[in-house]
């Protein structure tokens, strides 16, 4: 499973919206495959991986897809992209059960036996939990990440990649420790550096952040990450939503404030944006769903 480790070592792991088809699934995950440098110039991830879900289902049963593509050359790394739902994703899989955890992969002609061995591990990873459930039941992407490190750290049984994923547990729990409430910029000077007008709907009081991801891969237009269908139609019809995020200013879309985060840029001038959009909250009402 050490694509997989890798995978969540280098921020391949992301939650799906919620009521996302398996067609959007596919997409969003095959384009960070496609944002892959090691990836051979004139493929297409997207249309591979789709023509190859149509000739056989990846649903593996458990809970789990492996869609895949495999690469014309021989050399290169196996690698992967994860994507987690605690709603799950209908998939027609063989044992007819919606699919929580999608683990999309590139095989270069090398790795073909690399690839069937980690899927392999995966499953007895599974099975040794006693089934996907505490996944499936996870309360967020951080909690998803540390479970599949517990499965990595029971599969690989040398101390090398054992002790990479506890190490990689203990940045993510450091990460994640509080070190008092995080504010965020007042309007005033976020209205002064001309991003956003200083409207109290701006930062919301009471409100709350909720991360999301951005994928920006020409010629196409942004592909929004987030569990708001309604939200994403409108943020991805946007003009200039992909300009406002490489300007780096916190800026308004879709009614809500957007502030990007950090990005990681690919080949073919794809940019993967980490965000956060700050949710208004009252008293006795449903938070929207990011």
């Amino acid at each position: 499973m050490r694509s997989i480790l890798t995978a969540l070592q280098e921020g391949r792991l992301f939650e799906l919206p919620e009521g996302a088809s398996k067609e959007r699934v596919l997409g969003f995950l095959a384009r960070i495959l496609d944002a892959n440098p090691s990836i051979e110039a004139g493929m297409d991830a997207v249309d591979e991986i789709t023509r190859r879900e149509k000739e056989c289902n990846t649903g593996i049963g458990l809970g789990v897809a492996v869609p895949h593509v495999r690469g014309l050359r021989e050399e290169g790394e196996l690698f992967c992209a994860i994507g987690w739902s605690s709603q799950g994703v209908a998939w027609d899989a063989s044992d007819g059960t919606p699919v929580h955890l999608v683990v999309m992969y590139y095989i270069p002609g090398a790795q073909k036996n690399v690839y069937l061995k980690e899927v392999s591990s995966l499953v007895k990873a599974i099975r040794k939990s006693g089934s996907i459930e505490p996944i499936a039941r996870a309360p967020d992407l951080n909690a998803v990440r540390n479970l599949l490190l517990d499965w990595v750290g029971s599969v690989l049984g040398d101390a090398g990649p054992e002790a990479v994923a506890r190490m990689i547990k203990l940045e993510v729990r450091h990460a994640q420790a509080p070190e008092g409430p995080v504010q965020p910029p007042p309007a005033e000077a976020l209205a002064v550096a001309g991003a956003v007008p200083t409207a109290p709907a701006f930062v919301p009081a009471g409100g709350r952040a909720v991360a999301f991801s951005v994928l920006v891969a020409p010629p196409g237009g942004p592909f929004v990450l987030a569990s708001d269908a309604e939200w994403v139609s409108s943020i991805e019809k946007e003009t200039g939503l992909a300009q406002r995020l490489a300007a780096g200013a916190p800026f308004l879309a879709g009614g809500r404030a957007i502030f990007a985060t950090g990005s990681t840029e690919y080949s073919g001038g794809r940019v993967l944006y980490t965000c956060v959009t700050m949710l208004n909250h009252t008293p006795g009402s449903d938070l929207a769903k990011t």
